[in-house]
């Protein structure tokens, strides 16, 4: 497997930055986004490549430009739970913590921006407007969790993956993909897990979906979708749609 490229920093690309007015640079001036612009450097991952291994040291932050990629623990029978994948303008990486408490790895090819962790302690000592940037993305990725958590205790197995394809949709369309088609990252089973269902309940959702004609399924290597009722999605996502 090849190693992520790692990138120096390259004058002038926060401006220009795809998820520039998401996430934790959102807020920033110009002289701040100078400062930050000069201690990152850019990572690019391949599909499958590891980011990080479940007890490596913390010693950068990274901050999602391109791409998506899924955060995962070990349990101690071997097995592994899927905990949430990251988008672009999602932040990840302790600023407190020296050991990373989970393995993160590449879904599709992926583009990162690195700030070591030193360079982001200075900037935060230098810039409040930045740490509060970043306390304000954790809190909000907390509450994304916490608000998964509620609503997967409470939700049907048709209400979770119709949820799940118009969460996939919509980050499809702010991607400036066509606003009813979608490859879903992940497979059947990764999906179940992500949704706490067995792979065996996932395909029966699919195809109830597709027989209702809210979706297509295009198949392929990768599980292709094709949105043809996004209200009816809508509906059969309940209340708890998110």
């Amino acid at each position: 497997m090849n190693r992520p490229v790692l990138i120096l920093s390259d004058p002038g690309r926060c401006a220009d930055c795809a998820v520039r007015v998401d996430g934790v640079c959102a807020e920033l001036d110009a002289r701040q986004l100078a400062d930050m612009e000069r201690s990152v450097s850019v990572k690019r991952l391949s599909a499958g490549q590891i980011l990080m291994l479940e007890g490596d040291r913390c010693e950068h932050a990274v901050n999602v430009t391109s791409g998506q990629l899924k955060v995962y623990k070990s349990l101690p029978d071997g097995r592994t739970q899927l905990l949430r994948v990251l988008r672009p303008g999602n932040f990840l990486g302790s600023v407190f913590r020296d050991a990373s408490a989970f393995t993160v790895s590449a879904v599709t090819d992926c583009e990162l921006c690195i700030v070591p962790r030193p360079a982001l302690k200075r900037l935060f000592e230098q810039h409040r407007d930045i740490e509060d940037a970043v306390m304000v993305q954790l809190e909000d990725e907390l509450a994304q969790a916490q608000n998964r958590i509620l609503a997967l205790g409470r939700m049907t197995a048709m209400e979770r993956v119709s949820a799940y394809i118009l969460e996939e949709l919509a980050h499809a369309q702010r991607c400036g993909d066509p606003a009813d088609r979608l490859t879903l990252p992940l497979g059947r089973a990764e999906i179940g897990d992500l949704l706490g269902l067995t792979i065996e309940t996932v395909s029966r959702c699919m195809t109830r979906l597709r027989k209702s004609d809210a979706i297509a399924l295009e198949g392929g290597k990768s599980e292709r979708v094709r949105v043809l009722d996004a209200a009816k999605l809508g509906k059969l996502a309940g209340a708890h749609e998110h």
